[in-house]
């Protein structure tokens, strides 16, 4: 018994340090939109985030759109900088209640400079 318990502490401790290594970076929250998607006739609306981390604009979405969800944002505000991680395909906002929330990547730009 005291080595399950030993084992499920330790994989415990594994996630948690997992979860909080994620590498930060402060970019520009564009947008927070929604999409639609049709699945078997079904209509699914997902929150839709823009966010520019140096000169890359990300579009990513994230949770489903249910109807009373409230704030699809979560706090974010757009205009203002938000704590973003890159993990692959998925974005990882850090939300103000110090939550993550992770999106899926569904598009990726360059930045247009200014002449």
């Amino acid at each position: 018994m005291s080595r399950l318990f030993v084992f499920i502490l330790a994989t415990a401790s594994v996630a948690l340090n997992a979860a909080q290594s994620h590498d930060f970076k402060t970019g520009k929250l564009l947008d927070i939109g929604s999409s639609e998607r049709v699945l078997e006739g079904t209509v699914y609306r997902s929150a839709l985030f823009t966010v520019q981390i140096e000169d890359i604009i990300y579009t990513a979405r994230g949770d489903r759109i249910r109807r009373g969800s409230g704030d699809v944002g979560k706090g974010l505000i757009v205009g203002d900088p938000v704590q973003v991680a890159i993990d692959g395909e998925r974005l990882i906002f850090l939300l103000p209640n110090g939550k993550e929330m992770k999106t899926t990547i569904t598009k990726r730009a360059r930045a247009q400079t200014a002449p």
